[in-house]
């Protein structure tokens, strides 16, 4: 094993000991809360693929972490091009040219076409596609010169779109469960909250689908993630002082009217954006049915505090503000 895992399991299983009162066997999983002998791998709490974003990792099954990671983390991460990638540069640049499969239409009808590295066969048509960022492209459509020249004036359109809103919502549920196992540790996982979150949630679904294809995947976690829709937002406005709780420990605290903690948000950054989620606190007995109430309706503002967990204590701030949490548009729309 990995001198850095045994390293990493060694102080897990430590804490372990001092939550259950006795060491796990081989490694107890946070989202399947199972100790299991199985292959372990360094799981990043924000996937490694996000460039400017937090590289800490926790100890996590292989299977797991490859189970989210290839079904969903790797679309989620497309994100991060949203701001930044061009469309001379998505057509030549392989790994975005897979990532987002530029489509193009000629008069709202698909064209197929590839792109030039040689002569183009004659029965094709050649068109220089210039970008305003100065990458130009020269592109086979496959449609003859003839059949071109009779479109000449129709609307010629290259569409890059993909839609990541499940991916979006599962990965980051993902990483704000791993950042409250990452910073709290088995005190946490063996939270109400951490079981719902682990196992009720990412635990069930892992085990429901671990053995299908990804198409069958995916269409399962429609209905299964839908009533978790609202659990994640992107942040729109400009959060300079937060860099995402796995790198400042700074989240918020979500109080009821009475001052009762009911729930944490937790913030994620994946290279230049930042999200935020929801996680309850379930320690008392109405908090479950609080937080299912704001899923399913329609308020959207929040009373929280803003806190901060150091080392191995909170500090929160004695003046609380009110955050408002859009339900509808933006990134996660419902499902």
């Amino acid at each position: 094993m990995n001198a850095q895992i045994q390293s990493r399991l060694d102080k897990l299983r430590t804490d372990y000991d001092q939550v259950r009162g006795y060491p796990f066997a081989h490694f107890f999983c946070p989202i399947l809360f199972r100790d299991e002998d199985t292959p372990l791998c360094k799981a990043h709490i924000v996937n490694r693929s996000f460039s400017d974003s937090s590289r800490k990792w926790t100890v996590q099954r292989k299977d797991v972490d490859e189970f989210y990671g290839s079904n969903f983390e790797a679309d989620f991460s497309s994100i991060q091009y949203k701001e930044s990638r061009s469309l001379g540069k998505t057509l030549t640049d392989k790994a975005l040219y897979k990532t987002f499969t530029p489509k193009i239409s000629i008069d709202d009808k698909p064209v197929d076409y590839f792109i030039a590295r040689g002569d183009i066969p004659e029965q094709f048509t050649p068109v220089l596609f210039e970008n305003d960022d100065g990458h130009s492209v020269f592109l086979g459509l496959k449609i003859s010169p003839e059949e071109y020249q009779s479109l000449v004036g129709q609307k010629i359109e290259i569409e890059i779109s993909k839609d990541v809103r499940m991916p979006s919502l599962v990965s980051l549920i993902k990483t704000a469960h791993l950042t409250l196992f990452e910073m709290i540790g088995y005190r946490y996982a063996f939270s109400a909250a951490g079981h719902f979150t682990g196992w009720d949630i990412l635990g069930k679904f892992y085990w429901q689908n671990h053995n299908k294809p990804k198409s069958e995947i995916l269409a399962n976690a429609q209905l299964f993630f839908r009533e978790f829709t609202h659990m994640a937002r992107p942040i729109q406005s400009q959060s300079p002082g937060i860099k995402g709780t796995i790198t400042d420990g700074l989240l918020f605290l979500c109080r009821s009217t009475k001052g009762f903690p009911w729930a944490f948000i937790v913030f994620v950054k994946t290279s230049q954006l930042l999200h935020a989620v929801i996680i309850p606190i379930l320690d008392q007995v109405d908090n479950a049915e609080r937080f299912y109430n704001f899923l399913r309706n329609e308020n959207e503002i929040l009373e929280a505090t803003l806190c901060r967990f150091n080392k191995d204590h909170w500090e929160i701030s004695k003046e609380s503000t009110r955050l408002q949490w859009p339900k509808s548009g933006i990134l996660y729309p419902d499902f």
